[in-house]
């Protein structure tokens, strides 16, 4: 359903990480969280329920999913920087280094950086995981009630766009920001305003047709690409409009491939990419690390680097899941068909 999308909006931030390819990196961190907005508004309201019970087996859940396989990532992701040097992975990337305090470890162990920028925190063993803190603090609001219903949930929308309207008033920029939790709440925000309004956003799908909603979501990123590479003085302004136009669209994406994504892969496909999703997520700036130490003198990013280093990472990525994830995941399964089982006798 959302496997083989997940995957490839991973690999757009590993491109923009290591090609520096502008634009697609922020774009696809905001589609992750238009989609993370829905999902989790719908299996709050489908399969766990908002009570004490169903917010705990929620919890777990999401902890499940997050940390068994960060934690693995986590340990290797160390054991490569004592094998280059601090000061050989800082230098490829600012924020890879070693933690330091207590602080810095706490924060690193947790994925929950303590600022309200997360991506500014200075010490990420993971540089990537800014994005999963500000995921665990829209997890917890979700859970506790911010997306319940249809009202709340476009209060919530209302606010999120208010709070862009003064911030574009007072910076005169169109720009939505990138790497601080109050703006990251618009994309969550229509994420779960579309679960509850999926007949409207349906209807909007129908005049544009699915498959054009596919075509214009990705005719946004490479139009945005282009414009950096032929007219970079000028690419400003259209990534900016960009930015916008990829909320919509992600919007439409996220409905189109709820509902007939599954004509596109088949589950088995689509499961497999999306498992691999996280891991390459997490553990891209690592892995092309190691590769850069291993084939050059000045850790340079070129793009065999990146290919050989992208690999590297989906192998990586293959094992964890082999060796954690699908272990977990049954547990995951057993929580979720008995929240499900709850949630049904409550409503009886």
């Amino acid at each position: 359903m959302f496997g083989v999308y997940r995957f490839i909006l991973a690999v757009n931030v590993v491109i923009y990480h290591i090609l520096d390819v502008a634009s697609i990196g922020p774009y696809a961190v905001y589609s992750f969280f238009v989609l993370s907005g829905f999902l989790m508004t719908m299996i709050m309201n489908e399969s766990y329920g908002y009570s004490l019970d169903g917010f705990k087996r929620y919890a777990l859940n999401r902890f499940l999913r997050l940390y068994p396989v960060y934690w693995c990532l986590l340990l290797l992701g160390i054991c490569i920087i004592l094998l280059v040097g601090n000061d050989v992975s800082g230098a490829f990337h600012s924020k890879m280094v070693l933690p330091n305090d207590i602080a810095s470890i706490l924060a690193n162990v947790s994925m929950v950086y303590p600022v309200f920028e997360p991506v500014t925190y200075p010490v990420r063993v993971s540089p990537a995981t800014w994005a999963l803190s500000i995921e665990i603090f829209f997890y917890l609001l979700i859970g506790l009630g911010l997306s319940k219903s249809p009202l709340a949930s476009s209060l919530w929308l209302m606010l999120s766009f208010s709070w862009i309207a003064v911030t574009v008033y007072k910076s005169g920029y169109l720009f939505l920001e990138y790497g601080n939790v109050i703006q990251a709440s618009l994309p969550f925000s229509i994420g779960a305003w579309i679960y509850h309004y999926q007949g409207l956003v349906c209807r909007i799908i129908q005049i544009i047709r699915a498959r054009a909603v596919i075509y214009l979501y990705t005719a946004n990123i490479v139009f945005v690409v282009l414009c950096q590479i032929l007219i970079p003085d000028k690419a400003w302004f259209v990534s900016m409009l960009g930015t916008w136009v990829n909320l919509f669209f992600s919007a439409l994406m996220t409905i189109v491939l709820f509902q007939s994504g599954g004509r596109y892969f088949s589950k088995k496909v689509d499961r497999f990419f999306g498992d691999l999703s996280y891991p390459v997520y997490l553990f891209h700036w690592s892995g092309v690390a190691l590769v850069s130490w291993v084939l050059t003198d000045d850790m340079s990013r070129g793009v065999l680097v990146f290919l050989l280093g992208l690999g590297l990472t989906i192998l990586i990525s293959i094992a964890v899941n082999k060796y954690v994830n699908d272990y977990v995941e049954r547990i995951r399964k057993r929580i979720r068909e008995s929240s499900s089982q709850s949630v049904t006798s409550n409503a009886d």
